[in-house]
């Protein structure tokens, strides 16, 4: 019997933060910008920081549909997972895109700084649901 992709995302999720042998935090991140240039912000969007250890920043965000993420950057090294369809519109800059990705899209982002201009918002019918996993090496933790 095949395993759902609800499933199997749920065990990946546990994985990491068995495997990671960190501590769950279930506080917004807004909470804790005094850890530097590992989170992910958004100036619209507020997520949960679900793991942090001295190699990894692991944090959930759910987008409403309509609802643009504000401009904002991105550390260096992170991976991102979709737990639901995602239907977004970027801009960098005078540059925009449209794309789609089903549940279980898995991707890597570099770094990205405020001055490129850079902000999607969701152009679905539902919300998009997405995990970062931010690689604490190359990001400024002193800041």
């Amino acid at each position: 019997m095949p395993i759902s992709k609800t499933t199997f995302f749920s065990g990946l999720l546990a994985g990491i933060a068995i495997g990671a042998s960190g501590f769950w935090i279930h506080q917004t991140y807004k909470t804790h910008g005094d850890r530097g240039a590992c989170l992910q912000t958004y100036p619209n969007i507020s997520g949960s920081l679900l793991l942090e250890n001295d190699y990894v920043v692991v944090q959930r965000f759910t987008f409403p549909p309509g609802q643009w993420e504000g401009v904002h950057a991105h550390p260096a090294n992170q991976l991102y997972i979709h737990l639901t369809d995602a239907h977004w519109k970027s801009r960098f800059g005078g540059q925009t895109s449209t794309g789609s990705y089903s549940a279980g899209s898995i991707g890597w982002y570099g770094p990205v700084t405020l001055d490129e201009d850079h902000e999607s918002v969701n152009i679905g019918k539902d919300p998009i649901d997405l995990i970062w996993v931010t690689l604490k090496d190359g990001c400024n933790t002193d800041a």
